[in-house]
């Protein structure tokens, strides 16, 4: 199963294998930053829980604070050009290759911002999986009580 914590842990090692000897910090801002070092964050996390799986988003967004806060420009351009090869088409993490949505960079007051958005989805892990999910719907106490849902028989029609 992907955690957000194994994606923001990825991003990080690759920036670190890719940009050599730039800190990638994990700081607040307000307890300051070293120049020129990177930040990760994810931000606009979704979990939503299905029957059979589970449903994850999220938005990576990494910070870059250049050298000179004052000349910036050719180095924020070579930068972003290496995040954008870097965070191409797909983001691999363990055995999975998940799709990188809406990329999009920005410089705000000197610090260039790169961000995208991941979506994908986990299948539900079961304790027995000898037992297949439609089994444990027709038969499974423990099934319901684990995860309550109304089967269709069972919902009322209220009057007119």
């Amino acid at each position: 199963m992907i955690t957000f914590e194994k994606i923001r842990a990825t991003v990080t090692r690759y920036l670190k294998a890719n940009f050599n000897g730039l800190q990638v910090s994990s700081k607040s801002f307000k307890d300051g930053f070293a120049r020129s070092s990177f930040k990760v964050e994810l931000d606009n996390v979704k979990r939503e829980a299905h029957l059979t799986q589970v449903e994850r988003a999220c938005t990576v967004r990494i910070f870059y604070f250049p050298k000179d806060e004052n000349d910036y420009s050719i180095e924020l351009l070579d930068v972003q050009e290496k995040l954008g090869d870097l965070f191409d088409l797909k983001f691999s993490i363990e055995d999975r290759h998940l799709d990188i949505n809406e990329p999009n960079f920005d410089e705000i007051d000197g610090v260039l911002q790169f961000e995208f958005d991941l979506q994908f989805f986990d299948g539900r892990e079961y304790e027995n999986e000898d037992i297949g999910i439609e089994d444990e719907i027709k038969n499974g106490k423990e099934f319901y009580e684990k995860y309550p849902i109304e089967l269709m028989g069972e919902l009322v029609e209220e009057g007119d």
